[in-house]
């Protein structure tokens, strides 16, 4: 099995260009199966993920294919409607083909879908709202089968689920009637999907705590552009923060990397925009913050929570992260507590204790955002440090070693 080497101690300096956003590109390459033609994403992040959701397409019957960072996607020769359980098994996102497939061919077949291993993340909102619009479930031995013919609904969502609201609204796009989705995700990834399905012909309408989808007869073929992975950026951010180092990342503005700035700039790091790019420099000691909590857009994100513990491990003073989201996101802890880090859990709490240095360990990777926690600190450590299961971190990190290495760190692959 693969591992990481890093060898720690080295301030991250220089430049690197934000990649395309694991979290849009997935949503926006499922819901590509409404259109009967020809789809064209640029700025797409070569990354597992998008790997395995473009072998869905092919293994449903459609062509989907890759030069450089531009997917290719044609649904027009699509004659399967049931997702092979080894592609449902891989990643969490399998479920967002569901929508569009069982809008577009009335029949749609999968299994549970696997990903990271985070808790409790149940698909039942999805099931609610397809039932919602006139589907019948079929549950049996694993399979789970939708059957219908979708028509508008109203939907109110308990929990703004980034999952449901895409899949749902992808669906809408096709049935007949008007659907309103109360309480939907509002996150940048959600917005982008609705931009990318407006331009392929979709009605879509987002408001404060609605959205409102006027189904068409069809959606027709378009071009889109993925917008910058706001995680990704982040999490090199924090990285050349931990080594104390000073980095400007391109192709992506303060803005769009939300409430993950502010937090940076508490920790004393100096944190400012420039054309095409936001530069961070970092102090010679980190402070501590005083309380971070997870929560739904705006909130701080659920997936940089491993990343700013590892970060604010090293924090002069306490800091809290409380984790509101998933309720098994604390794997990573056990991890970073073998390199020196002083934190303690309390009810899905995180008491951290900054220390004024990291050590060198072996460390498994169990997910996506943990393991790149793992980097943080493995970069960040004195001497060299093994990172076991790193294909977890590839699923959303595009060219993770080359982009380090081009920032001064000392990583590899054996």
């Amino acid at each position: 099995m693969p591992v990481l080497r890093i060898k720690g101690g080295t301030p991250l300096r220089g430049e690197i260009y934000a990649s395309g956003a694991k979290n849009a590109v997935l949503p926006m390459t499922a819901a590509s199966v409404l259109i009967s033609g020809k789809i064209t994403l640029t700025n797409c992040p070569r990354i597992t993920d998008a790997e395995t959701s473009a072998e869905i397409i092919k293994a449903l019957g459609g062509c989907a294919e890759f030069d450089k960072n531009t997917l290719t996607i044609d649904c027009s020769g699509l004659n399967l409607t049931r997702i092979p359980q080894r592609l449902c098994e891989k990643m969490r996102s399998s479920i967002t083909f569901c929508g569009p497939l069982l809008a577009r061919f009335g029949c749609i077949g999968f299994y549970e879908p696997g990903g990271c291993v985070l808790g409790k993340r149940p698909i039942d909102l999805h099931i609610m709202g397809f039932k919602a619009m006139g589907a019948e479930v079929v549950e049996e031995r694993g399979k789970i089968t939708l059957k219908g013919s979708l028509k508008g609904a109203e939907i109110n969502l308990p929990f703004p689920s980034v999952g449901a609201t895409q899949s749902l609204m992808a669906a809408a796009c096709l049935a007949k009637g008007t659907t309103v989705i109360t309480n939907p995700s509002k996150e940048p990834e959600t917005l982008a999907l609705t931009d990318f399905l407006n331009a392929c012909g979709g009605k879509i309408s987002f408001y404060e705590n609605r959205v409102e989808i006027e189904g068409v007869e069809q959606l027709h073929s378009a071009k889109a552009r993925v917008i910058p992975d706001r995680i990704e950026a982040a999490t090199y951010l924090c990285a050349a923060a931990a080594t104390r180092g000073k980095i400007t990342i391109r192709g992506i503005t303060l803005s769009e990397l939300g409430i993950i700035g502010d937090v940076l700039k508490e920790t004393s790091c100096i944190l400012t925009e420039k054309e095409n790019g936001i530069f961070l420099k970092a102090p010679q000691q980190l402070n501590s913050v005083n309380e971070i909590t997870t929560a739904p857009y705006p909130g701080f994100p659920t997936d940089l929570q491993p990343q700013i513990c590892a970060l604010l491990s090293l924090a002069h003073g306490k800091s809290i992260v409380k984790e509101t989201v998933f309720e098994a996101r604390n794997r990573h802890i056990g991890e970073l507590i073998k390199t020196g880090a002083e934190i303690a859990e309390e009810n899905r709490s995180f008491i951290i204790s900054g220390v004024d240095c990291l050590k060198s360990a072996g460390l498994n990777a169990y997910d996506l955002r943990g393991g790149a926690a793992l980097v943080i600190a493995a970069l960040a450590a004195k001497g060299t440090s093994e990172i076991h299961n790193p294909h977890h971190i590839f699923r959303g990190y595009e060219g993770l070693i080359q982009k380090i290495t081009s920032l001064g760190g000392n990583i590899e692959i054996l």
